[in-house]
């Protein structure tokens, strides 16, 4: 059980994935999510992410979506063992399958899956409306940011959904010159 921001998270490190060091990324995100938000988590996991933001926000609502069948059942236990039950709910299921069917937009939208959550941009495109602010990971050598940046900003321009890019944040060191890089965008 690991303990962070104000939440307690049982998981099995050896079959659903999971990083300590994100801790401090995952409570800047719950910091900038607003009153009354609804919010998605791509990618869920064991419900970090959800947890977080749930604890450490006014969220109305905290949707996330997990393909991993063990990370989906961790998942439903943490909601429940921080008592969390009315504001995150957790689903299981790819997220090309599951996001159709949820008939709502969202006002933030986090995709944790560095290297290739921008294949998934579009889909996350489809459930933004114009202010969401959408949280994209890729690892990235710092020479290669702005021009990932680009590439991001034209995904969005070519599915008639303009971002801006509010910034892009070093938030954790993959390896020897590779970093993790969160954009932050809003959809214009």
């Amino acid at each position: 059980v690991h303990h962070e921001n104000g939440i307690n998270l049982k998981l099995h490190l050896e079959k659903t994935y999971f990083s300590a060091r994100s801790g401090s990324e995952r409570l800047r995100i719950a910091q900038q999510v607003k009153p009354g938000e609804q919010v998605l988590i791509m990618f869920s996991g064991a419900a970090p992410y959800p947890l977080v933001i749930a604890k450490n926000s006014q969220a109305k609502i905290v949707y996330g979506v997990e393909i991993n069948p063990l990370a989906h059942q961790y998942a439903l236990e943490n909601v429940k063992l921080n008592k969390l039950e009315n504001k995150i709910i957790i689903l299981e299921g790819d997220v090309t399958d599951i996001l159709p069917k949820i008939n709502k937009k969202f006002d933030r939208i986090v995709m944790p899956l560095p290297k290739t959550g921008e294949q998934f941009l579009p889909l996350a495109l489809k459930k933004a409306k114009k202010g969401t602010v959408i949280h994209l990971y890729d690892f990235l050598k710092e020479e290669e940011i702005n021009s990932q940046a680009k590439v991001v900003k034209e995904i969005c321009k070519n599915n008639k959904k303009p971002v801006h890019l509010l910034r892009a944040v070093k938030c954790g060191q993959f390896s020897p010159g590779v970093f993790r890089i969160c954009f932050d965008l809003q959809v214009m």
